[in-house]
C-alpha cells in the first residue's frame, strides 16, 4: 500500500510545486490540489499510526516507569553540583581577595610589604584544587562566566528580546502598544 500511495502521490506534489496562482483558475487548480495533497496525508498519518500507535503507547509506559527514579537521581546531581560550585567559587573568591589584600600592601616604609615579602605571601596561600578525585570518580573545576545582573535599570536596551507572543495577546485584548499593531493575513484552511 504504500508503494502504490508514495506512486499517487508524486506527480501531485510534483504538480503542486511548479503551480503559481495568477487568476480565478489557477486558485481554483490550487483548491483541487490542496485537497488532494491533504487527503495524502490524512491517509499517510493514518498508515503511520498503524504502526507508530503501539510502539508509542510502549514508550510512553517505559517512559513512565523510569520518570520517578530519573527526576530523582537529576535532582540528586543538581543539588551536588550546586554545593560543589558554592564551595569552590567561595574558595577561589575569598583567595582573590587574600591576593588583593597582600598586593595592596606593596610598598616601602614601615607596615607596608617588600615585592618579595608580597610573592612569598601569596605562594604561602592556599591553593584552590581544580580536581577532587576519588576510587569512585573525579570531578575536575574550570572557570565559566555567567551573567550576574546588578541594577537592570543600567542595561541598554537593546540587550532586552521581545516576547512577541505575549504582546500579540495584549494587543488582541485591545491593550494599545506603541509600536505594534494587529496585521491581518490570509491563511488557506482546506476543507476536504
Amino acid at each position: 500500500m504504500t508503494t502504490q500511495l508514495i506512486k499517487q502521490l508524486s506527480p501531485v506534489a510534483s504538480q503542486a510545486l511548479t503551480l503559481t496562482i495568477n487568476n480565478q483558475e489557477d486558485m481554483t487548480q490550487a483548491t483541487s490540489l490542496l485537497s488532494q495533497l491533504n487527503k495524502f496525508n490524512d491517509r499517510i498519518t493514518e498508515l503511520k499510526d498503524e504502526v507508530l500507535k503501539p510502539l508509542l503507547e510502549a514508550t510512553k509506559a517505559e517512559r513512565a516507569r523510569w520518570k520517578p527514579s530519573e527526576l530523582q537521581n537529576e535532582q540528586a546531581i543538581a543539588h551536588i553540583r550546586s554545593q560543589m560550585t558554592i564551595y569552590k567559587t567561595a574558595l577561589v573568591n575569598t583567595r582573590k581577595a587574600e591576593e588583593l589584600a597582600i598586593t595592596a600592601r606593596i610598598a616601602p616604609g614601615r607596615g607596608n610589604l617588600s615585592l618579595n615579602k608580597a610573592v612569598e605571601k601569596i605562594e604561602s596561600l592556599e591553593v584552590v584544587e581544580k580536581t577532587t578525585s576519588t576510587d569512585d570518580g573525579a570531578v575536575q573545576f574550570r572557570e565559566k562566566k555567567a551573567l550576574k545582573v546588578t541594577d537592570i535599570t543600567k542595561i541598554p536596551h537593546e540587550y532586552f528580546d521581545l516576547n512577541e507572543q505575549r504582546l500579540l495577546e495584549a494587543l488582541k485584548a485591545g491593550t494599545p502598544t506603541p509600536g505594534a499593531e494587529i496585521e491581518i493575513v490570509l491563511i488557506p484552511y482546506n476543507l476536504r
